[in-house]
C-alpha cells in the first residue's frame, strides 16, 4: 500500500517532453506496524526508472523479472510492439507464481497438473486447484517511466515519445486480465492512486501542460492522498525523466516551494463563521409534483406458466 504517480509534459511542444514521478515512502508490515524508509525507484533498463507498489518484496522480484527480460530483448523493442513486451515479464512472474504454489501445496509443477495431472486427478480437486490458481495475483504493482522512438509518417523524422507502462492488477475491475497497458497522460498505483488520480483529473492535468504547472500539480495530487489508509504523509519523493535518460531529483529548495504553493493553492481552512445559512436558501419538498416509482411486480411462479 503506497502511491506513486507519473505525468508527462511538454509545454505545448515548445520544449523536450519530460516526466515527473513521485512517491512516497511508506512502508507497511500487516499486523505489526508502518514506517516512512522505502525507497520506491529503480530500473528495468538504463533511462526506464520505475515505482513499485504492493507487497514490497514482490515487487522488487517482479521489477527485477523486468529488468533481465528487458536486457535480453532490449534490441527486439519499438513503437509497434511496447505493449507486447511489457506484458510478457507479467506473465512470466504469474506463471512462477503459480508454480511455486503447486510445487510447495502439492509437490508437482506446472506440467504434471496441466498435463497428465488433468486427467489422473479427481475433477472436483482439479476444479478447487484451478479456483485457487485463479486468485493468484502478482502482489506487486509497477509504474514505468520512458521514452522510445517513434516515426513521423509523414516527414520520416524520428523522436523520443514519452509513454508510461502501468503494471497493475488492482485496476483490473472487469476481471479481463488486462493489467498491463499504456498511459500517454498521466497514471498512478498503490492505495492512494484514485484520489490521486481525481485530483489530476480535477486539475485538468495534460501532456502539454509546463513541467512546473505539472510538478505542482502531481506534489498536490500526493498530498490530497495523505489521508489515504498506507499512503506517507512525511515524506516523499520526486524525480524528473529526461528524454535522454537524464534523471534528477527535487532538491530541498524544491520541496520547500511546492509546499509554499500548496499552502497557497491546496485546501484551505473552513471557517465556518463566514457561511450563510439563510431560510431562503430551503423550501418545503412538494410530494404531489414528485413521480412516486411503484416497486416491480413480483415475477410469476415458472409453475404457473407450464
Amino acid at each position: 500500500m503506497t502511491l506513486c504517480i507519473a505525468a508527462i509534459c511538454d509545454d505545448r511542444n515548445r520544449t523536450d517532453p519530460k516526466i515527473v514521478l513521485c512517491a512516497d515512502m511508506e512502508r507497511t508490515a500487516e499486523g505489526i506496524g508502518a514506517s516512512e524508509i522505502e525507497d520506491k525507484l529503480g530500473f528495468v533498463k538504463h533511462g526506464w526508472p520505475t515505482l513499485v507498489a504492493g507487497t514490497i518484496s514482490r515487487a522488487n522480484e517482479l521489477i527485477n523479472v523486468y529488468a533481465g527480460y528487458f536486457k535480453d530483448h532490449e534490441g527486439e523493442i519499438n513503437e509497434f510492439n511496447l505493449i507486447d513486451h511489457l506484458r510478457l515479464p507479467a506473465h512470466n512472474q504469474k506463471e512462477k507464481l503459480v508454480e511455486e504454489y503447486l510445487r510447495q501445496t502439492y509437490a508437482f509443477d506446472r506440467a504434471y497438473f496441466y498435463g497428465s495431472g488433468g486427467s489422473s486427478l479427481p475433477e472436483t480437486f482439479v476444479s478447487a486447484v484451478t479456483e485457487n490458481i485463479s486468485r493468484i495475483k502478482l502482489d506487486g504493482s509497477l509504474l514505468v517511466a520512458g521514452f522510445i522512438n517513434e516515426t513521423d509518417f509523414d516527414s520520416g523524422d524520428i523522436s523520443p515519445r514519452p509513454f508510461l507502462g502501468v503494471i497493475d492488477e488492482t485496476t483490473d475491475v472487469s476481471g479481463s486480465q488486462e493489467y498491463v497497458r499504456l498511459e500517454y497522460e498521466f497514471a498512478a498505483i498503490g492505495s492512494g492512486q484514485y484520489t490521486a488520480l481525481s485530483s489530476l483529473y480535477r486539475r485538468e492535468q495534460d501532456s502539454t501542460n509546463s513541467l512546473r504547472r505539472t510538478l505542482y500539480k502531481v506534489y498536490e495530487a500526493n498530498r490530497l492522498s495523505e489521508k489515504v489508509p498506507g499512503v506517507g504523509e512525511e515524506y516523499i519523493a520526486m524525480y524528473i525523466l529526461y528524454s535522454d535518460g537524464r534523471v534528477e531529483e527535487l532538491t530541498t529548495e524544491g520541496y520547500k516551494y511546492l509546499r509554499d504553493l500548496y499552502k497557497k493553492f491546496g485546501p484551505q481552512k473552513i471557517d465556518s463563521k463566514k457561511f450563510l445559512n439563510k431560510r431562503e436558501f430551503f423550501k418545503a419538498l412538494d410530494i404531489s409534483a414528485k413521480t412516486l416509482k411503484r416497486p416491480p411486480s413480483p415475477m410469476p411462479d415458472q409453475s404457473e406458466l407450464l
